[in-house]
């Protein structure tokens, strides 16, 4: 909270410097100017009869009945619609204090302020290096030409700086050393009650090691210097990678043993409808070849059937007992209609019957 309410009151300050007209209305009043530039002083809201503006005991502005005399024409001027004085092209002896002294018409005094004008010189210019130190700290140093009062500020990444990144220093001194795995985008700011600059670099320090025109190299450098290596010597390796090996090394085990159980699916899957189209050659080619045998034999028992009853009518009689069943019968039925359609058979029956005794086989 200290640091941010001293961080409002130096931005309040520095904007009164810049331009914009410093309250000098209020006693007391503090205000701040640039070295070599001017500076405009609201003094009063409306002009009175007469008023006498001092440094230190010196006269400065004279205003009677109307008229302005000053001792000081070139840099100062005065304003009396408005109340404001302006001083040019302002020099360190500018400094001091400075008091308003108002008069009524009989020259009897009514008030008087009092207000302090501070002149410094801004900041022209900024330098920052970060320097790679060993462990992968790093050491920052931020500095200027010119200025008076100078403050320096400290933003990482869009944030201001905090004391736990820091290994040695101050976040408001112009000289840090950061801990190893701080990195991003550093601002430096300098600036005091007139004026402000500041610069940005990139912390990035990795552990190179390599073979530059010959000469080896293994140290914490700028990620930049990475372009200095001929070839990188194999192996080499920086402290962060060293700790991504154990994943990816886990990674690509585990892609390899999905590629193995992938391609051990494929050749199950191609193995089973190779079994499948086996087995359907198989079956179909059974049931062709029992197919053939059992038509020929069937055509086979037709034809000696048949044969051999042309044959058995050309036997001699034979007188059979016939049993009293239905089985016998049934084939009495079956003769008697085959004779029927064939009177020659009919005839040779009575013959036989006739010739034969009762005793003939």
């Amino acid at each position: 909270m200290r640091a941010t309410a001293e961080l409002m009151v130096l931005l309040f300050t520095v904007s009164q410097g810049v331009g914009d007209p410093c309250d000098g209305r209020r006693k007391g009043a503090q205000c701040y100017g640039p070295l070599a530039q001017e500076i405009v002083l609201h003094l009063m809201d409306k002009t009175p009869l007469d008023f006498t503006l001092t440094k230190e005991k010196k006269h400065l502005l004279i205003w009677r009945s109307g008229q302005l005399q000053t001792k000081e024409p070139e840099r100062f001027s005065f304003t009396p619609n408005d109340g404001m004085m302006k001083i040019e092209n302002l020099i360190k002896n500018d400094t001091g204090n400075y008091t308003l002294f108002i008069y009524n018409q009989t020259g009897f005094e009514l008030e008087n302020r009092r207000l302090q004008l501070f002149v410094e010189a801004p900041v022209t210019s900024i330098h920052l290096v970060s320097k790679c130190l060993s462990q992968g700290l790093q050491l920052v140093s931020c500095s200027s030409k010119g200025g008076d009062n100078l403050q320096y500020w400290w933003n990482l990444n869009q944030k201001p700086l905090e004391h736990t990144d820091l290994i040695s220093g101050h976040v408001q001194e112009n000289n840090i050393t950061l801990k190893k795995h701080v990195s991003g985008q550093l601002v430096c700011s300098i600036r005091n009650n007139v004026s402000k600059i500041q610069k940005e670099v990139s912390l990035s320090c990795v552990f190179i090691n390599c073979t530059s025109n010959g000469t080896l190299i293994t140290q914490w450098l700028p990620e930049i210097s990475k372009t200095l290596c001929d070839n990188p010597t194999s192996g080499s390796k920086t402290p962060q990678s060293k700790n991504y090996l154990p994943i990816m090394s886990g990674i690509l085990s585990a892609l390899v043993i999905l590629l193995m159980i992938g391609l051990v699916i494929v050749f199950m899957q191609k193995k089973k409808k190779s079994d499948r189209k086996d087995e359907e050659e198989l079956v179909y080619a059974d049931v062709r070849i029992v197919d053939q045998p059992r038509r020929s034999i069937k055509v086979r028992e037709e034809v000696e059937v048949e044969y051999g009853q042309v044959k058995f009518s050309e036997q001699p009689c034979r007188t059979v007992a016939m049993k009293d069943d239905g089985t016998v019968y049934a084939q009495v039925r079956r003769d008697r209609t085959w004779e029927s359609s064939h009177p020659y058979i009919e005839d040779r029956r009575h013959l036989c019957s006739t010739n034969s005794g009762p005793d003939q086989y």
